[in-house]
């Protein structure tokens, strides 16, 4: 099955522009990378909302040559839990859906809520 995201590539992360994006939560979590499941559920995502800092580095590479590949929604207060849990083991976060791995970053570095609760992350291959 091919994962439900938004996908995005950084040449076609736009300026502005709602989206919407698919919902995911934790299926399974072992320190470093959270397994994710398709909660079914689409949240809207301004781009308007990213500062000119939040666009340059969601068009960015990351480490090794990663490049943004899509983005989905995930529980505001979860993704702070686990940001905090794999910075203080010296870890990066990573996600899998659909036995992909990605490495994931909020799209607004001042969190901003969308839906009910949701943050929108980038993921990173």
């Amino acid at each position: 099955m091919t994962p439900v995201i938004y996908a995005l590539s950084s040449t076609t992360v736009p300026q502005a522009g709602v989206i919407d994006v698919p919902c995911y939560r934790e299926d399974a979590f072992n320190g470093r990378t959270a397994r994710l499941a398709y909660e079914e559920k689409w949240v809207p995502f301004d781009f308007a909302t990213l500062t000119e800092r939040d666009h340059d580095l969601a068009i960015a590479e990351r480490g090794e040559e990663w490049t943004i590949q899509g983005v989905v929604a995930v529980d505001m207060d979860w993704l702070v839990g686990v940001m905090d849990t794999t910075a203080a083991a010296g870890k990066t976060l990573g996600v899998e859906i659909d036995e992909v791995w990605y490495y994931v970053s909020p799209m607004n570095m001042e969190p901003t809520v969308v839906g009910e609760g949701y943050v929108v992350i980038g993921l990173y291959r």
